[in-house]
């Protein structure tokens, strides 16, 4: 291989990483903001998305939205901290880890029903694994994973609603 293909083979995965990184960026981002719609979902996940977390498992493009609506709406404000990426590349294909911290605000309700001091927080620790490839041109997630290691105070109040469109959505 000449020195031009090895040059534009390392701009390729030096992009490729940027993009994966870039990606999960914009997916907690979007959590945060509440940004869930089908063009979202069809701009993050490929059709036979995955998904493992403290909650259950999900499965296909059409859930998400729902599934990211419900749960979020179990919090007030959040923030979702992502750090330490390590992408592996191969063609089309990637996976990518990195670690997290989520933080979550209880609803107003929540700290009434419970008596907890206003701005009583729900905070998670641990690592994400995710599997992502190329689809027309751009990166998105066929699966993701979330570990959680450690947790700090009360889990959110999950209503009887929310809990049924969990329980609808599990794989």
């Amino acid at each position: 291989m000449n020195e031009i293909a090895l040059l534009r083979q390392e701009i390729r995965a030096l992009t490729d990483r940027t993009e994966i990184v870039e990606l999960v960026t914009r997916f907690l981002r979007s959590l945060d903001e509440r940004a869930f719609d089908a063009r979202w979902a069809e701009r993050t996940f490929a059709p036979d998305i995955e998904l493992h977390y403290p909650v259950g498992s999900f499965h296909g493009l059409a859930n998400m939205v729902e599934l990211h609506t419900a749960t979020l709406n179990l919090f007030g404000p959040t923030q979702h901290l992502a750090g330490n990426h390590l992408v592996e590349l191969d063609g089309d294909r990637a996976t990518v880890r990195w670690d997290g911290v989520q933080s979550h605000v209880h609803l107003e309700a929540t700290q009434q029903l419970r008596a907890d001091p206003p701005g009583e927080r729900f905070v998670s620790g641990g690592w994400y694994q995710a599997e992502v490839v190329r689809l027309d041109g751009r990166w998105r997630f066929r699966r993701i994973e979330l570990h959680v290691t450690w947790k700090q105070g009360k889990p959110p109040v999950v209503t009887e609603e929310i809990g049924a469109v969990l329980g609808r959505l599990r794989a």
